[in-house]
């Protein structure tokens, strides 16, 4: 019987096949849809401590409530791919699997090239992204749910998440799954992850209530701190600045 672990060594041997990293170190955390290992680059992927992050395969992934989030990814699809992703046959889950991966990788590598606090993004395999590592050698950054951030800069990084959410609806994409669970804090700094479901809101008509509920997650973390942030006036806002082209 194969295992999950042999399943994401063989998607891992495509960034060893072509030189993007030379080892893989350890796992830095497992989910329900991906697992990310820290893994050490080669000289191909500039270096150091990259991740790779390597997607549940078909029979055990679990993209939740993914109807909210699929309209809109099957504009470039053939005739074909569409009616199998319509009538959820296999090829259909093989394409729902490939549009996830490559929605991921392009959100990323977007955003990145935007100036927004999220990884850079390396290379792309079946099933598999490689991309910017935040951490060291003995772990890696942990999600902001899980550390206790300075009381008194507390508000900047609250000012720096929601920086990001105008900066990722300007460039029409509401991320749609934003949490405590994943935002990194590393250094001073606060990053983004986890982008499988983000939504262009020109296209998507829950991208509004999306965007509501990213910032809800968010601003509720910070009430501990004392800050008490009114998230659904930050949405209305953001919402009608992009609206009329002004963020």
């Amino acid at each position: 019987m194969t295992t999950a672990l042999e399943i994401d060594e063989g998607l891992l041997d495509a960034f060893i096949g072509d030189g993007s990293i030379t080892d893989v170190l350890y796992v830095v955390r497992s989910g329900k849809e991906a697992t990310v290992y820290c893994c050490r680059g080669a000289d191909a992927s500039g270096g150091g401590l990259v991740a790779a992050k390597v997607y549940r395969p078909l029979e055990r992934r679990n993209f939740h409530n993914d109807a909210i989030y699929q309209t809109g990814r099957d504009a470039v699809l053939s005739s074909r791919s569409k009616r199998a992703l319509a009538n959820k046959s296999r090829h259909g889950r093989d394409v729902q699997y490939g549009t996830w991966i490559n929605a991921e990788y392009q959100t990323m590598r977007m955003l990145h090239g935007a100036g927004a606090d999220v990884p850079e993004v390396f290379a792309q395999s079946n099933g598999a992204i490689l991309m910017q590592y935040f951490g060291d050698e003995e772990a890696a950054a942990p999600m902001l749910n899980r550390v206790t951030l300075p009381r008194d800069h507390a508000d900047k990084f609250l000012r720096q998440i929601i920086d990001n959410v105008s900066l990722w609806l300007a460039n029409n994409l509401v991320h749609g799954d934003l949490s405590p669970y994943n935002l990194l804090y590393w250094e001073d700094r606060i990053v983004a992850i986890d982008f499988p479901q983000a939504v262009d809101p020109r296209i998507n008509p829950k991208a509004r209530l999306l965007l509501g509920r990213d910032l809800e997650n968010v601003c509720e973390y910070f009430v501990k701190y004392g800050i008490r942030a009114d998230a659904a006036r930050i949405a209305n806002a953001l919402w009608a600045n992009y609206q009329t082209g002004r963020l």
